[in-house]
């Protein structure tokens, strides 16, 4: 993987010419009660002062910091796709994927989670039906768009996807200066050399050749039509070359990524394991465009999330939790860094590192805004303060870490531990704190409601600040001196005098209230000019030779105090911002590590055990458990082993796994491939199942698992069937769903693959079903060296019975113990539940007893036991159904007799002479008379 880091020279953008701040309407009264200036000691400890959580969620979850653009095309079978990470400032590229479709797609919207999409026009049609499906605007309310996030589809013209056209847009992007390789691979060599006389547009293309893969052609028009889409909202979304204007949408970094080395995991895998599961807000308020309104359910990522205490750790543990790595190196870094966490004599260590996290913010968000200036308006005002405080904590706190890290027992064997050492400079971190503490006066900010600045930082601001603090006395006597200077009989009206910034130096006096104007206005004085500035609550406010006197003496003292703090803060932001790449190198190590503290308080608080890593294609898990379901229940734990085929691969030796494993894989190197799982509903099958599942996911991620021992071979994929989720959006029966997840299983399965199958046939016809389902085995069980690891629960007993499915060395049979008491009187009694693996097979699913247990009607259920057993002789249920019972059969023949006797009978006609003589009574008393037989 290659990336391109900004020269440091350009790390920051050069600043505009100082902007002249708005003032604040601040007054001073004779009276003392003054929001100004007073004189203050410096603080050496720090002052928490911090922004409240709306204020931070505000500004760290910002629409234009957390937008994900990607664009992706798809032709003729091959997929390209690029994405720009506003928050990173990188521009990522993948390498063209041949022969990949729609489930690719749908992998990659799951790693990058985009808020944004881009298409072509000329794009496949199924494309862009299947990114129309989860499209922002459709209300699907937690269907599927709920897993895949939701984003912005945007159409744009095939032009912008043009190859060359995109190519030359790369070529001059300026990412770096002279002499400087704008992109350095990360490979142990030294890197990448550029001549310094390699020039020119030909020249550009040559060191771009050596930078990305020129030949993933989709994959560089994509780069061409989302840099286009950026460019366009740049110019509609902010005035050009204006602060905001020249650091939105940066790209710094070019990284190239491929999807090689993570585990596949789909969207119905995500769900059907809970791996993450968003819960819609009740409030319908709170899910407007700009917010999701959902957050994390009970899930797998919802156990660890909560534990992470910063924005950029929380961002890092999920992306962790969906791209599990099949990096084996990394892996096991992981799992050896958490062991090295929970060790009893690190446990002060890791609490004081949670402690500590919970200071430290994300100065990514923090560094973009100190680019775009200070106080622009009111509202940022606070925001400011809030950055500055961040700061400041970021600095102390992070120093702190390092302190604690390097108390850690054996963590300098750890990688994070040594990337933090090497690559936080904490001279750097004790300068900026320093400066910051040095420099604002925190407890004057939270008065003034702007950044305020020190006593005894600069000798000129002390002196306006000391003036100012004694007004009080100037105006008292600047007022006692002007009503010796008028007319005995003026002297009355005058109130007092009062400064105002922006204003200046002001004489009250009341106001006529028959005419509105002041009881005096100068009169009896010789070319002294009062002028009315303004009136309020029954006082005039007046304008006279001796405030313009001390206007001119003083001038605007407020003004002036606030435009040298602007100076000196303008000088701590360029001074801040000089360091601005070890801020954010050190923000980003601050949330790996925060990640894996996570991880590990995880694994602490929910009592797991590091799994062992393996090359061979196994999974023996020792009493595993459903990390998610012993939260609500008395858990039992339950075994798991499996061994997949061999495939074309060299296979890792075996004898220290059989030396540290147990007895199973020492009984057998060629286990079984294959687990089928029979007998009750409700026994636990399918918790057996997601449970095995979600421990060979968690290894994946680096994690520790919910079981005793577990020895975990490497995994390409998890696929599962086990959940239809049915949408209307979907032009598909709940059956055609599971068909699709299943076909996906078969075509993307390889020996490295784990398969969860749960009930499949059960949408259709039983005989059809069941015939699918043994199918579909049945060629799993086929690839023979190359038959992927399965696991599989069924109620199609008639697979086995009639010997559909053979026995073999690579199926292996199993069930969920239960107790039946045939004799016991209560329903609920009859059978109860153990939840213990046993192996071999079950040939009853107890279902008319499950069925009492909810609620059916005995007689229903009755019913049911009775066409059991009919079936279970052989004997044809067609004909079983159609025989009535004797009571109903002789009511038929009652009714048919009634009828007959009804036919028989000699009515007379009408208009005959003889219908005078009919007996109705008669009559009817023949007809309805039934004679026993």
């Amino acid at each position: 993987m290659g990336s391109v880091p900004r020269g440091d020279l350009h790390s920051s953008p050069a600043l505009p010419r100082l902007p002249q701040q708005r003032r604040a309407a601040l007054l001073r009264t004779p009276t003392g009660e003054s929001s100004g200036f007073s004189s203050q000691s410096r603080r050496s400890d720090p002052v928490q002062v911090e922004e409240t959580e709306s204020e931070i969620r505000e500004r760290e979850d910002a629409d234009s910091l957390n937008e994900i653009i990607m664009a992706i095309d798809m032709k003729g079978g091959t997929v390209g796709c690029t994405y720009y990470i506003a928050r990173e400032e990188k521009l990522y590229l993948m390498q063209d994927i041949k022969f990949g479709g729609l489930e690719i797609v749908d992998t990659l919207k799951l790693h990058v989670q985009p808020t944004t999409v881009v298409i072509s026009t000329r794009s496949e049609e199924r494309l862009e039906e299947h990114l129309n499906k989860d499209a922002r605007g459709i209300d699907r309310r937690g269907e599927a768009n709920d897993d895949l996030g939701s984003y912005v589809l945007v159409t744009r013209p095939a032009a912008d996807f043009k190859y060359e056209a995109a190519k030359d847009k790369l070529v001059n992007m300026h990412l770096g200066v002279d002499n400087v390789p704008d992109i350095v691979f990360r490979t142990p060599d030294d890197g990448l050399s550029v001549e310094d006389d390699l020039a020119g547009h030909q020249g550009r293309i040559l060191r771009l050749a050596g930078w990305i893969d020129l030949d993933s052609w989709l994959t560089v028009g994509c780069a061409g039509a989302l840099l286009g889409h950026i460019s366009r909202r740049k110019n509609i979304e902010y005035v050009p070359n204006n602060r905001d204007f020249l650091v939105a949408f940066q790209i710094r970094t070019i990284e190239m990524f491929t999807l090689t080395g993570q585990l596949f995991i789909n969207s119905d895998t995500l769900a059907s394991l809970q791996i993450m599961r968003s819960e819609t807000h009740p409030n319908s308020h709170m899910q407007g465009p700009n917010s999701s309104g959902a957050k994390e359910s009970l899930s797998v990522y919802g156990l660890f999330c909560h534990l992470a205490r910063t924005p950029q750790g929380n961002q890092k543990l999920r992306q962790i939790f969906l791209r599990p790595s099949t990096d084996l190196v990394l892996i096991r870094e992981r799992l050896h860094t958490i062991s090295i966490f929970l060790r009893p004599e690190n446990s002060p260590s890791l609490d004081n590192l949670y402690g500590y996290l919970k200071h430290i913010r994300d100065i990514r968000s923090v560094v973009i805004h100190l680019q775009k200036g200070i106080s622009n308006t009111a509202k940022t005002s606070t925001i400011y303060r809030g950055v500055w405080a961040s700061l400041r904590n970021f600095a102390h706190y992070t120093l702190r870490i390092l302190e604690v890290v390097r108390e850690l027992s054996d963590g300098r064997s750890l990688r994070i531990v040594d990337q933090l050492f090497t690559e936080i400079q904490a001279p750097a971190m004790q300068d900026i704190g320093h400066r910051i503490v040095e420099v604002v006066d925190f407890q004057r900010s939270v008065e003034q409601h702007r950044t305020a600045v020190l006593q005894g930082v600069d000798a000129e601001l002390d002196g306006f600040k000391q003036t100012y603090d004694g007004l009080d006395s100037l105006l008292t006597q600047a007022a006692r001196e002007l009503t010796h200077e008028l007319p005995e009989w003026a002297a009355q009206y005058i109130e007092n005098c009062i400064f105002f910034p922006q204003l200046g130096f002001l004489t009250v006096v009341p106001l006529n209230p028959n005419t509105g104007k002041g009881m005096y206005e100068g009169e009896g004085t010789d070319g002294d000019i009062w002028d009315s500035m303004f009136t309020s609550n029954d006082m005039g406010y007046y304008k006279n030779s001796r405030m313009k006197e001390l206007d001119e003496y003083f001038g605007d003292l407020y003004g002036m105090i606030c435009d040298r703090e602007i100076e000196i803060i303008y000088g701590l932001v360029i001074h801040v911002l000089e360091h601005e790449k070890a801020l954010i190198q050190a923000s980003d190590l601050l949330g790996d590590l925060d990640s894996l503290v996570a991880l590990a308080l995880g694994a602490r608080k929910y009592s797991l055990t590091a799994p062992r890593m393996t090359t061979a294609n196994v999974i023996q898990i020792e009493k595993g458990r459903h990390p998610l379901q012993e939260l609500t229940v008395a858990y039992i734990p339950n075994d798991c082993f499996l061994r997949g085929g061999a495939g074309d691969e060299e296979e890792e030796d075996l004898s220290a796994l059989t030396c540290q494993t147990s007895s199973i894989v020492q009984e057998s190197i060629e286990g079984p491939s294959m687990l089928i799982m029979t007998g009750p509903n409700y026994s636990g099958k399918s918790i057996y199942l997601k449970q095995n599942a979600l421990i060979v996911y968690m290894a994946h991620i680096g994690s520790f698992v919910p079981a005793t021992r577990a020895t975990i071979g490497l995994t390409d994929k998890i696929l599962t069937r086990i959940a239809t989720r049915e949408t209307v959006s979907r032009n598909q029966s709940a059956f055609m769903i599971d068909l699709q997840q299943i076909a996906l299983s078969i075509t993307l399965a390889t020996h490295r693959s784990l398969i969860i199958v749960d009930e499949f046939g059960k949408g259709t016809n039983a005989h059809d079903g069941a015939g699918l389902s043994c199918g579909v085995l049945e060629y799993y069980l086929g690839l023979r060296h190359h038959r992927p690891k399965v696991l599989a629960a069924t109620h199609f007993h008639e697979i086995f019975e009639n010997g559909f499915l053979e026995e073999r060395p690579e199926l292996t049979f199993g069930h969920m113990e239960v107790r039946v008491d045939s004799e016991a009187e209560a329903v609920e009694d009859q059978i109860t539940y153990l939840y213990n693996f046993v192996p071999g097979r079950s040939n009853s699913s107890f279902g008319t007893c499950c069925a009492l247990m909810n609620g059916i009607d005995p007689t229903i259920v009755e019913r049911a036991d009775e066409l059991i057993l009919l079936a279970a002789r052989g004997e044809d249920l067609i004909v079983a159904c159609a025989k009535l019972p004797e009571e109903e059969a002789r009511d038929l023949g009652d009714a048919e007799q009634i009828g007959r006797q009804f036919l028989e009978q000699d009515f007379p006609r009408p208009d005959s002479k003889d219908g005078s003589n009919l007996n109705v009574r008669s009559s009817l008393q023949n007809i309805l008379t039934i004679s026993s037989v």
